[in-house]
């Protein structure tokens, strides 16, 4: 095992130890999305010398003692939970925020959201979360997403016909995000709202597909 691995199985150690990703960025001053890089499913950082000498400080440990295995073994993987299902956390996004990512393209540091959520479904790192402002998906019958409800989407994933996606909307004055039912007829594709009352759109080359939904959440 080399030393970045060692130092991510050193480090899931300790968030286990403290309670968690969210109390282990706490203890660390880093934002949960930086932890989750570094020791959630697939990594997609490692832990570098400075960092690994902080870690080392918060916690009162000898210089070092991070590059070494120690006698409690730690499952590789995701960050595991006592009950052994996967730890993923993304940004619950203001309207504001996701204007930002998606329309003007400004990147936003992970330390400034305000609000993660946690689910053991397996996501991406670039999965986001956004809550619906409008009754454009409410229906009665089949699936439905009412004023207020999370939804979660993932840009890893494939937009097919009938999935629900949030499309950026280049030709409206300012661009649009809109979160709609894809429906693909050929070589046109549409945006379908499951509330009749919003109309059909038809979405033009130059519009693209921000995220497609992965599940529902309502809070109560």
């Amino acid at each position: 095992m080399n030393i970045k691995d060692i130092r991510r199985k050193n480090l899931r150690k300790l968030a286990r130890s403290v309670g968690g990703i969210t109390d282990l960025s706490e203890h660390l001053d880093r934002s949960q999305s930086q932890i989750s890089h570094l020791i959630g499913n697939s990594p997609i950082k490692n832990i570098g010398d400075r960092l690994a000498n902080h870690i080392e400080k918060v916690f009162n440990k000898p210089h070092g003692w991070l590059d070494h295995e120690h006698a409690a073994e730690e499952t590789e993987g995701a960050y595991q939970y006592e009950n052994s299902q996967p730890y993923y956390q993304v940004p619950l996004l203001t309207p504001q925020e996701a204007k930002e990512r998606f329309l003007h393209f400004i990147k936003i540091s992970p330390k400034t959201y305000s609000k993660y959520l946690s689910t053991n479904i397996p996501l991406s790192s670039d999965a986001f979360a956004l809550r619906v402002e409008n009754d454009c998906m409410e229906t009665a019958q089949g699936p439905s997403f009412p004023k207020n409800c999370i939804i979660v989407l993932d840009t890893d994933c494939v937009a097919h016909n009938a999935a629900f996606i949030l499309a950026k909307i280049k030709q409206d004055p300012g661009n649009t995000l809109l979160f709609r039912q894809l429906v693909i007829d050929g070589n046109r594709r549409y945006l379908k709202a499951l509330n009749q009352h919003y109309p059909l759109t038809e979405m033009q080359p130059d519009d693209t597909t921000c995220g497609v939904v992965r599940f529902m959440l309502m809070e109560f």
